[in-house]
């Protein structure tokens, strides 16, 4: 294979001009978001957790126990499990990741794991009735491949725009993940709605949503390298052999650094704190509308379709709002929207669709831009020559260590019974981060006052 044309060289220095000169570049960034999406929201939120735990079912013996390499495992509890071990296996896989984008042009880095994703993910469709071993293996290396793509993709950021467009560019690759995943989504919801008129069974309408999900994540991820191609190696690459071996190595001390850098150890603990919170939100609000509130499955869904195009319109406006005010001003005015968020699902009475739908509206207008936020403000607190390995470090804590709000949740619950009660237990998530947000801004604040002082002093 040739080398690929390095695009970087040429850039210019000025904002502006660079911020042109990269056009093409960000689309293809933006379309690698529009890519993968659909599959954390048709496949993740969805449609496969259902679907596996059926087959898983109807393999199990009479006890209702399967038997994967010998260990029993309730059926029902068998999604769970493969979601819990995809996210362990990243603690492993995004470090490697992160590594090899030292060594490697990212363009074919990307290429291979978002293509072995999305195979994995078009593979689903070939799931039988009692195949609960090879949908569950599918399932994970779909998860792995996603987030150490999601980790390679994530190093175009500082690449593809200056710092004063960071926010905007971050905010606007989620933009176009969720009108990616509304459109998808919609389209599933009318095939699956439709079955029977077309002569599918409920299962295979499922498969074919999971083809259509895979599908659609090969074509556009292939789309988006091609668009990307030239931008994915330094200008000049002065590293050498045994600096590259040892680059993994490198990366778990550099984790104790990050508490040298002004406000950048503050900032992953805030993330860690709000982002559990975002996460719990997010993964049990169907649960919590259901169980707590007494909203029917249809008018679920009609709200989680509609959470995708608002979520849309605010990470477009969050990225605006972000270049006016500065990114971390605006990310603790987002954060304390989930505050208000939170208690106010607890306080929604009994069957009250319109004030659910009003929560999904107002969580949906903030959960586009937490995370797009969070990636660009991180960006810039950390050196521009260790980005890589602090990338690696950030999406290791965004989807390997997201376990500990629904965790609360469920121990919570399982203490109290009332899920109203477990719900509130995810504010404990949002108050301490955006405590410890604020107290990261004073830490980084006053290293620069001290910064000046010895530079004048």
């Amino acid at each position: 294979m040739p080398e690929p044309v390095n695009r970087l060289e040429a850039l210019p220095d000025s904002t502006e001009a660079r911020w042109q000169a990269t056009r093409r570049g960000r689309m293809g960034w933006y379309g690698y978001d529009w890519a993968n999406s659909v599959f954390t929201t048709s496949v993740t939120s969805i449609f496969f957790g259902p679907y596996i735990t059926d087959v898983s079912e109807k393999a199990a013996d009479a006890d209702g126990f399967l038997h994967p390499v010998g260990i029993p495992v309730l059926a029902g509890s068998y999604y769970p499990y493969i979601s819990a071990l995809a996210a362990l296996l990243q603690v492993f896989v995004l470090p490697t990741a992160a590594a090899l984008t030292e060594r490697h042009d990212k363009g074919r880095l990307l290429c291979a794991f978002a293509v072995t994703g999305a195979v994995a993910a078009t593979g689903m469709c070939a799931i039988g009735e009692t195949d609960y071993l090879l949908g569950g293996a599918l399932y994970v290396v779909a998860g792995m491949a996603l987030g150490a793509s999601v980790m390679v993709a994530n190093t175009y950021l500082p690449v593809l725009a200056p710092p004063e467009r960071q926010d905007r560019m971050s905010t606007e690759g989620s933009a176009a993940g969720f009108l990616s995943s509304g459109a998808v989504l919609l389209l599933d919801l009318v095939l699956y709605a439709n079955h029977d008129a077309l002569g599918l069974t409920e299962d295979q309408a499922v498969r074919v949503i999971l083809l259509i999900t895979g599908l659609w994540w090969l074509v556009f991820a292939v789309v988006s390298v091609w668009l990307l191609r030239g931008y994915g190696s330094s200008p000049t690459d002065t590293t050498t052999d045994g600096e590259r071996a040892g680059a993994y190595r490198a990366l778990f001390p550099a984790v104790r650094k990050l508490w040298s850098l002004p406000g950048a150890g503050w900032f992953l603990v805030a993330f860690l704190l709000y982002n559990n919170g975002m996460q719990a939100v997010t993964s049990l609000v169907g649960t919590f509308a259901v169980k707590a509130i007494g909203i029917p499955q249809d008018r679920l869904v009609i709200a989680v379709l509609a959470v995708q195009f608002v979520a849309f319109a605010g990470a477009l406006v969050a990225g605006r709002l972000a270049e006016r005010h500065g990114g971390r001003p605006v990310l603790l005015g987002f954060v304390l929207v989930w505050i208000l968020t939170v208690v106010a699902g607890a306080l929604i009475p009994g069957g009250a669709f319109g004030a659910f739908l009003a929560l999904c509206v107002g969580a949906g207008f903030v959960v586009g831009g937490t995370y797009a936020l969070s990636r660009s403000v991180f960006v810039k607190l950390v050196p521009p020559d260790r980005t890589t390995e602090y990338l690696g470090i950030f999406e290791t804590a965004n989807r390997c260590m997201a376990f500990l709000g629904t965790s609360a949740f469920g121990l919570v619950l399982q203490w109290t019974g009332s899920y109203r009660t477990a719900w509130l237990s995810i504010l404990v998530f949002f108050l301490a981060g955006a405590l410890t947000l604020v107290l990261g801004t004073g830490a980084a604040r006053n290293a620069g006052t001290r910064r000046e002082e010895t530079i004048h002093g």
